[in-house]
């Protein structure tokens, strides 16, 4: 009776062999999914809410700086009040782009691996979705950000080679790891979409066969890996999985390439009644795969519109809010400013000893 009853608790607890786990679920269970996948309202909340804090601080120390500069002009005043300006929201996404970009830049001239620029992006860009450029300028977290990288995609690297490489100090490089550390949450594993492309590379030529050319192949790998460097610096990696945008990458290289493969993969529906009879015809020898492809369809395309929206910050816009981040921390700068204009113009304004008579002379 025992034997019987623990068969049939046995039964019931069993799990069936055709229940299969996919990428899309290991990377549901990582601490990149976890911690930093957001929705677009969630996103847009977090940047706001950063940007607000950083500005009030800004606000305050102003305050303190006008109590404890008493014997300042009211034309002083005003310059300080219209130069030092906390930086709006969208000008630190701007600028937090413009160095991820310059991140991308700095590693292809320092011949790193594509995995460690990647990281070193996310790691970037992450570091300011707990910080405002206002608190830690851009440029001081460059490098750390991706010598840090270096280390976590087990590319040794000593920082002393990698500070003369960078043309910078050691000291400067280490100085805010410990709170890019920190800010991360102390997450460093990154799934990024490049091991993804090789597998949907590898599979689509296993799906289509004799009807793709592998030297056309070749090019569209090629293209993709660049496309997905962009894509990193773009909000698609908070939104949707690395395989739902390698697979967007796929669809704006070539449409007509990938729609046939999610026809044969995944049984994605056609219009053209023809073409729908081969597909189905063709899909009948893949390997029966339970997904919604026309879900997943619309899944791509919005992330592909995400991708191509994507902002590219000009070195002018650049210029313009670090001068502004500057200001901001250093106010005083503005009132020297404009005494060393004063006494530029004084200068200019006032003949040299001898050059009123040379001028009568002359006239």
């Amino acid at each position: 009776m025992t034997t019987s009853i623990n068969e049939t608790a046995a039964q019931k607890t069993a799990v069936p062999s055709s229940i299969r786990i996919t990428d899309d679920d290991l990377y549901r269970h990582s601490t990149q999914y976890r911690i930093w996948s957001f929705t677009p309202e969630r996103l847009t909340q977090i940047r706001t809410e950063i940007n607000a804090r950083a500005g009030a601080k800004v606000e305050e120390e102003l305050k303190n700086f006008f109590a404890s500069h008493l014997d300042l002009s009211p034309e002083e005043k005003e310059a300080v009040k219209s130069k030092a300006v906390p930086v709006t929201t969208h000008e630190e996404l701007l600028l937090v782009n413009y160095f991820a970009r310059m991140i991308l830049s700095f590693a292809g001239k320092m011949n790193l691996p594509t995995e460690v620029a990647a990281t070193a992006v996310a790691f970037f860009r992450r570091f300011f979705l707990s910080n405002s450029i206002l608190d830690f300028p851009p440029k001081e977290v460059f490098h750390t950000s991706l010598f840090f990288a270096c280390k976590t995609e087990n590319y040794f690297i000593g920082v002393e080679s990698f500070a003369k490489k960078a043309k910078t100090t050691t000291e400067a490089i280490l100085k805010h790891e410990f709170k890019l550390l920190e800010s991360l949450n102390f997450t460093l594993m990154n799934h990024h979409p490049y091991k993804a492309l090789h597998g949907f590379f590898l599979d689509i030529q296993n799906v289509l066969s004799s009807r793709v050319d592998m030297s056309y192949m070749g090019q569209v790998y090629t293209n993709c890996k660049r496309s997905i460097s962009d894509a990193l610096l773009t909000d698609a990696v908070y939104f949707y999985t690395p395989p739902q945008i390698t697979l967007a990458i796929l669809l704006m290289e070539d449409e007509a390439l990938m729609m046939r493969y999610m026809q044969l993969k995944f049984g994605l529906q056609v219009e053209d009644e023809e073409a729908k009879v081969q597909s189905t015809q063709d899909a009948d020898s893949q390997s029966p795969i339970t997904i919604n492809a026309a879900k997943l369809l619309e899944v791509i395309k919005s992330c592909k519109s995400v991708i191509e929206n994507k902002i590219i910050p000009a070195k002018d816009d650049a210029v313009k809010i670090t001068a502004k981040m500057h200001y901001c921390q250093k106010p005083m700068a503005v009132v020297q400013r404009m005494k060393r204009q004063r006494e530029a113009s004084s200068t200019a304004a006032t003949p040299l000893p001898g050059e009123a008579d040379a001028k009568k002379q002359k006239t």
